[in-house]
């Protein structure tokens, strides 16, 4: 379960995570650059680097942009045998607008656990 830890692996998932549940708009690209990303969401992504957090941001032509964050939950991925992600979503002020405890199925599809 060690392994699955791994911030490489977490971010796959994150992105699998938005993907299956369609999180962001369809015409979303990823933003990889933290300096690119609006001084709000800079901030956020600092605190989630200190936190060991990975983060994904996504932005469509539109200007819309949502920030990620998330880390894999150790202890509720032993108890349930799937990779559980703690997750975070911001808007583009940097405003925390959700957060949820999401599982992982076999085939990849997610859902959410009750909080």
């Amino acid at each position: 379960m060690r392994a699955i830890q791994a911030p490489a692996r977490v971010e796959r998932l994150l992105d699998g995570l938005i993907s299956d549940r369609q999180l962001s708009p369809k015409d979303s690209y990823q933003i990889r650059d933290p300096a690119a990303l609006p001084s709000p969401l800079q901030k956020a992504v600092a605190e989630a680097s200190q936190q060991r957090r990975v983060w994904v941001c996504r932005a469509s032509s539109y200007k819309t942009w949502l920030l990620f964050t998330a880390e894999m939950s150790l202890p509720l991925s032993r108890e349930h045998g799937a990779p559980v992600l703690l997750l975070n979503r911001y808007d583009a002020k940097g405003e925390l607008k959700d957060t949820g405890t999401w599982i992982s199925d076999p085939h990849g599809k997610w859902r959410r656990l009750a909080d």
